[in-house]
């Protein structure tokens, strides 16, 4: 009987204490929801190529949204103009810190005080700043302006460039929310509703882009020109089998059983420089050691490499 009442007790005390903890690491609605926080944004009419000071990209390798940044700044050659700065997690602490200092700073959110953005959740990643001076100047926390911004600048180079172009941003709506967004919405529900509908949307959406790729002639999502659609969609369709359908339980389909997708994804992963955006090492340690609610006892699951799970779709195709 003591042990009945010792099973319930620590069950409600770990349901706690797992909630104060998912607090810290991905807020949610009333209704168990998760939703991310909202970024710091440059205004619309900034033109970076009239930036005077040195810009850098702040990254790190686990992020599917720092994945986003790389991969404009490696398919555009932006190495010149723009430099890429790799953070590591402190799994310990649950923050970003720098290789070596910057401006004094050792740790990203001291970054972010020095900006004097001092009033945010938390201090994230993909992080676009400019230095003048001693001044921090962050531009954008945002992937999808960071994205835009890196995508305008003007180079001269010896490369042959690919262009990305824009794309309906009711689309992008969609793939952000529901599938960039929606493994987390799955991984960090709260409760069996919230989960649900969260996997109903994300399938929901992949369904839709495998049917339009079925639909289109050419390449790519909307046909034979790259598109921002593609650049949203990539790094959460990479990740899938090594962290989001394990950690995440984004299980409802496999998503071998999209064919066309599976094509589009290799065919991404085979672009010039691409493969220097993937750093699967880092993406399972980071995911599953760092997000502790969702995996307590930090194991990693014995996984395939990335290469090796490229190269057998290259075999199937």
């Amino acid at each position: 009987m003591q042990n009945k009442y010792l099973i319930k007790a620590s069950r409600k005390f770990w349901f706690w204490f797992w909630t104060q903890l998912m607090n810290g690491f991905a807020p949610s609605d009333l209704h168990g929801n998760y939703k991310r926080p909202r970024g710091i944004t440059i205004d619309s009419e900034y033109d970076i190529n009239n930036e005077s000071g040195q810009i850098y990209l702040l990254v790190g390798n686990s992020c599917p949204w720092c994945q986003r940044t790389l991969l404009v700044h490696e398919i555009k050659h932006l190495s010149k103009k723009v430099k890429v700065i790799f953070l590591k997690a402190d799994v310990e602490h649950g923050e970003w810190i720098l290789n070596t200092k910057i401006k004094g700073c050792i740790r990203l959110s001291d970054l972010y005080k020095k900006a004097n953005k001092k009033i945010i959740f938390r201090a994230t990643l993909p992080l676009l700043i400019s230095f003048a001076k001693d001044e921090v100047n962050i531009l954008s926390n945002e992937s999808s302006q960071i994205i835009r911004l890196l995508n305008s600048i003007k180079i001269q180079s010896k490369y042959q460039i690919l262009t990305i172009k824009d794309c309906n941003q009711k689309f992008l709506d969609l793939v952000n929310n529901s599938i960039n967004d929606g493994v987390y919405k799955c991984g960090f529900a709260r409760n069996q509703s919230a989960y649900e509908k969260a996997s109903q949307n994300l399938f929901a959406a992949i369904n839709e882009i495998e049917n339009l790729l079925q639909k289109n002639k050419g390449d790519w999502i909307f046909g034979e020109e790259l598109t921002y659609a593609d650049i949203y969609l990539f790094p959460t369709l990479i990740r899938w089998e090594l962290i989001y359908s394990k950690l995440f339980k984004c299980t409802e389909q496999e998503l071998s059983s999209f064919e066309k997708i599976i094509e589009w994804r290799l065919r991404f992963f085979k672009l010039s420089n691409v493969n220097r955006t993937c750093f699967d090492n880092e993406w399972k340690k980071d995911y599953y050691k760092a997000l502790f609610p969702l995996n307590p006892n930090q194991l990693i699951p014995v996984l395939p490499s990335l290469e090796e799970i490229m190269r057998l779709e290259s075999k199937k195709i």
